[in-house]
């Protein structure tokens, strides 16, 4: 463990602590009127204050800038960088505390900067623990946002693997969310992703001990876990799809898992929040693989938590649809059928991949390209963008250049949205 981790965390918890205070937020209303450049900030605001205490200013409102695609009110929040990178968003937040029961207090077991401690209290009291002293310094902090008609959140600095669970149950805590660190200690400093779940902090095999005190559990994962980790344990399994990105990989015990869609009790399910809709859930059902086609009328790509819950056979027999490829996640069919699981697209053309013909029949069609997508052969859109130009005028509907394999050939798929 890099030794000198926890003194650093101790430093940025005092200076967290000092800028929630009176003081600290004129300090910070002084800073965000300076000039958005890091250096011009830190050196006005070191003629103030202690550089530690001015460099947490300035890392602050990064954050919060950097905070605007997750949180309403992120230019109040108090937020460490890596409790920012591993927060949920209010749209999934909300999804998942719906699932808890109201008026049952709920332990939110690493809480972090306590993104989802803010939710929870919307349905239940909520004890929120972390061990990371500027992460509960920014969770208290949030804590004041609860609304007025919020339950009780309470806030606690410990390792919530010392925690008394028995007590707590008997205290009436009938539930509990537990969100692991998904970040370990280099062996030469600093700390990196944790891909596997015992990396995880505490490990993801302790939840059998939350679980033994509160049935009702639920346990936030990333998605890029293996199967094998995730069906270790007797859980529904749900990848939450949000802005077009699997976010994460929730696995929901006992009475939290019983509002989930039926299916086998091994099954994922994929469920897709959509900003003016109701959340959409795919569980799965059983089905023949898809047939192999090229290309017809319309291109579909799946929602990327249905391709992680496995369910690309269930999308493609709702969408009469068959896969370009055995071994990838585009479908296509002779109709339209709209759906959340997918993204449909009109096929103009499709051929051989050749970049000298795609260029040519892109200017042929008249076509502006407006992205470049690819899925199983070794081309970066990037380095293509350039000279895939197209030719047409700007009110023209411009062209989805799909760079993928057709029965193990790569082909070029020129679509409309």
């Amino acid at each position: 463990m890099d030794a000198n981790a926890p003194n650093k965390e101790v430093r940025r918890a005092a200076a967290l602590a000092w800028l929630t205070t009176e003081a600290g937020a004129a300090l910070l209303t002084e800073a965000a009127r300076l000039p958005s450049d890091r250096l011009t900030r830190l050196a006005r605001l070191r003629r103030r204050v202690p550089a530690e205490i001015a460099s947490a200013a300035v890392e602050l409102l990064e954050l919060r800038a950097r905070a605007r695609r997750k949180f309403a009110q992120a230019d109040s929040l108090f937020l460490t960088p890596e409790g920012l990178e591993q927060s949920t968003g209010e749209a999934i937040a909300r999804y998942r505390a719906a699932r808890f029961p109201t008026d049952v207090p709920i332990l939110d077991a690493c809480c972090g900067i306590g993104g989802d401690a803010l939710t929870l209290a919307e349905r239940a009291p909520v004890l929120a623990v972390d061990r990371n002293p500027a992460a509960a310094v920014c969770a208290r902090a949030n804590a004041a946002l609860c609304a007025p008609t919020s339950h009780p959140l309470s806030t606690l600095c410990a390792d919530v693997m010392t925690l008394d669970l028995a007590r707590l149950r008997r205290a009436g805590f009938g539930a509990a969310f537990f969100d692991p660190s998904r970040r370990a200690d280099r062996p030469t400093g600093g700390r990196h992703r944790a891909r596997a779940a015992e990396d995880y902090a505490p490990p993801l095999s302790w939840l059998e001990t939350l679980r033994s005190h509160f049935p009702a559990l639920a346990v936030k994962v990333s998605p890029a876990l293996d199967d094998a980790e995730l069906q270790r344990y007797d859980a529904r399994v749900e990848f939450l799809s949000d802005q077009g990105e699997c976010k994460e990989a929730v696995l929901w015990f006992g009475p939290l898992a019983e509002a989930l869609p039926e299916s086998e009790p091994s099954g994922y399910c994929a469920t897709v929040l959509r900003p003016a809709a109701p959340p959409a859930t795919l569980a799965p059902f059983p089905c023949e693989p898809p047939p192999l086609s090229e290309p017809r009328a319309w291109l579909y790509e799946p929602d990327p938590a249905v391709i992680r819950a496995h369910l690309v056979p269930q999308i493609a027999r709702l969408l009469h649809a068959a896969l370009l490829d055995p071994q990838i996640a585009y479908l296509t069919a002779d109709a339209v059928t709209p759906t959340p699981f997918a993204t449909a697209y009109r096929v103009l053309d499709w051929l051989p991949y050749n970049l000298k013909r795609v260029q040519a029949r892109l200017r042929a069609l008249g076509r502006q390209v407006a992205a470049i997508k690819r899925r199983g052969v070794p081309l970066e859109p990037e380095s293509l963008r350039p000279r895939l130009t197209g030719t047409g005028q700007a009110a023209d509907p411009p062209a989805v250049v799909v760079l993928t394999r057709c029965r193990e050939k790569p082909v070029a798929i020129l679509c409309e949205t």
